[in-house]
């Protein structure tokens, strides 16, 4: 693409090139623009075809873990929830420094101490990490589906109480069919008191993680309404490789 500072001036077409202004200038580019089929076929372009299939996978898999916690997703103010995800993700993919180019999987990556490290550091709000108002007393069991927490920095007002839910997120990082196993929300008026959760844990053989959601909502006799507040907290308490 060129613009045109001289003499000629057309617009349309003449040959293989086209001409039209745009923001006062006249522009001349060949006709035809990107071929689609030329990236994915010629040579030249393998290493993109190599980064589209990574970025594909690591995308049906962020686009999975949205989907499974889209609930909950709602009162976490963070309108780039996905981009985030996606991040977090592909972080862990590129931990995978044995494959080839276009070849690197989260599944490899997280299975490294880099990127294990990398995957227990999230948070589903990135602007409020789990630990900032609850302490884990006990690290999840994965072969007893139980955790013990405690909130303990949240700002509730009159009438406010806190909820707190265990979820298991389980995964196939082949197909990204998932299934979350809710503990059911506990209710807690105050802060400092101590919450035993409980999830069924299933015999499936697949990537589990499990996620600690910790939500305000308002109280009105026995009616609750969720929500969307900067203190919201859900992040990761363990994961699972199979």
């Amino acid at each position: 693409m060129a613009k045109n500072v001289g003499l000629i001036q057309f617009e349309g077409s003449i040959g293989d090139l086209v001409a039209y202004h745009r923001n006062g200038s006249l522009i001349i580019q060949r006709k035809g623009g990107f071929n689609g089929k030329r990236l994915k076929t010629e040579e030249r372009y393998e290493s993109v075809r190599k980064r589209q299939s990574e970025f594909g996978k690591c995308a049906k898999l962020a686009s999975g873990i949205k989907r499974a916690f889209a609930w909950w997703l709602q009162w976490v103010p963070e309108n780039m929830i996905y981009n985030h995800i996606q991040s977090v993700v592909m972080g862990v993919k590129n931990c995978d420094v044995l494959s080839e180019k276009g070849t690197k999987t989260f599944e490899k990556g997280i299975a490294t101490v880099a990127g294990a490290s990398l995957f227990r550091k999230f948070q589903l709000n990135p602007k409020r990490s789990l630990s900032a108002g609850t302490i884990v007393n006990t690290a999840f069991n994965f072969e007893t589906g139980t955790v013990s927490v405690t909130p303990h920095h949240y700002k509730l007002k009159s009438r406010m109480c806190l909820g707190v839910e265990l979820l298991l997120l389980q995964i196939d990082l082949n197909t990204y069919d998932y299934q979350v196993i809710r503990s059911g929300i506990q209710y807690c008026d105050a802060l400092h008191q101590t919450i035993d959760l409980e999830v069924a844990v299933p015999q499936e053989q697949v990537f589990m993680a499990a996620f600690l959601f910790v939500g305000k909502c308002s109280k009105e006799g026995k009616s609750y309404a969720w929500m969307r507040d900067v203190e919201v907290s859900f992040g990761l308490l363990d994961f699972k490789i199979v």
